[in-house]
């Protein structure tokens, strides 16, 4: 199935109002008074909607995300030099943040930290949300 950017957008935008829903349902008043309330079987909590079928199985596709250190260009005839225990200068002090791609789109910028023995990214800004659709489409 070939699903195109305007019916991914579509489809997250209902999420998204599913979401909105169940917060605005969660935060507005209740119409008796905290104090005369009591709760009974007749009222239930209700379980958010669930999403529909098209939208789960684009919430589960998987997309490459990567953490961008630098870059640099090279002349073939220097990566042909390349050799173990070479180094590569990359014009980006170590101070600077990190890449967030998705797709090899830019969508947000972190610092390297570390999480038990493996490498994370704190994120320190980030793309709206409709950046980050935008930039898992074509």
């Amino acid at each position: 199935m070939v699903v195109d950017q305007s019916e991914i957008n579509a489809l997250l935008s209902a999420a998204d109002d599913l979401v909105g829903e169940a917060a605005e349902e969660a935060a507005s008043p209740t119409e008796t008074a905290p104090e005369q309330a009591s709760p009974t079987s007749d009222q239930t909590e209700q379980p958010a909607k669930p999403p529909s079928p098209e939208l789960a199985r684009i919430l589960h596709i998987r997309v490459p995300v990567i953490v961008r250190l630098a870059e640099r260009r090279m002349t073939i005839s220097g990566v042909r030099r390349l050799s173990c225990g070479g180094i590569i200068e990359f014009n980006k002090s170590i101070d600077q943040p990190l890449d967030l791609l998705i797709r090899n789109r830019l969508v947000g910028r972190g610092t390297a930290v570390k999480v038990g023995e493996n490498f994370g990214l704190r994120i320190l800004e980030i793309e709206a949300k409709e950046q980050r659709i935008r930039s898992m489409g074509r």
